[in-house]
């Protein structure tokens, strides 16, 4: 199975931040859409960071409350792991269990393409061993 049958279902609508906007925004946009990271992208549009849920968390706990004023660029994690759209879920699937991290962007020749998540990850490999369940329940009631 490939990362592009998860964005296919999922969509490809991508909500990112710039680095010049405040965590208070950040928590914001994550809280209205009910997601626990968000792309980072100057303003050529290129990826060059990703801001989740637990960098905010390390920020309030280093610099307190105050955080909430701080810039995205002061908490994304710059150094992110991506995959490609034809990447295998299971070969990503250990990128993020390895790298212990729930989100990981998907980009195409260079373009952001989408985030998927390990819910996504998890969601999607439920439905598939459902419906290979499905047909061998129908195989079976088929030879009788």
């Amino acid at each position: 199975m490939k990362v592009e049958m998860i964005l296919r279902r999922k969509g490809s609508d991508v909500i990112s931040l710039r680095p010049e906007d405040t965590i208070q925004t950040a928590a914001a946009i994550l809280t209205v859409n009910k997601i626990g990271a968000l792309p980072v992208r100057n303003a050529e549009d290129d990826l060059v960071g990703i801001l989740s849920e637990r960098d905010i968390v390390k920020g309030m706990h280093a610099n307190g409350a105050d955080c909430i004023n701080n810039r995205v660029r002061d908490l994304m994690t710059e150094k992110v792991i991506t995959c490609e759209m034809d990447d295998e879920v299971v070969s990503v699937q250990d990128k993020m269990h390895n790298g212990r991290f729930r989100h990981i962007p998907v980009i195409q020749e260079g373009k952001l393409m989408g985030v998927i998540s390990q819910g996504d990850v998890m969601h999607m490999c439920i439905e598939k061993a459902q419906t290979e369940a499905s047909v061998m329940r129908e195989l079976a009631i088929a030879r009788g």
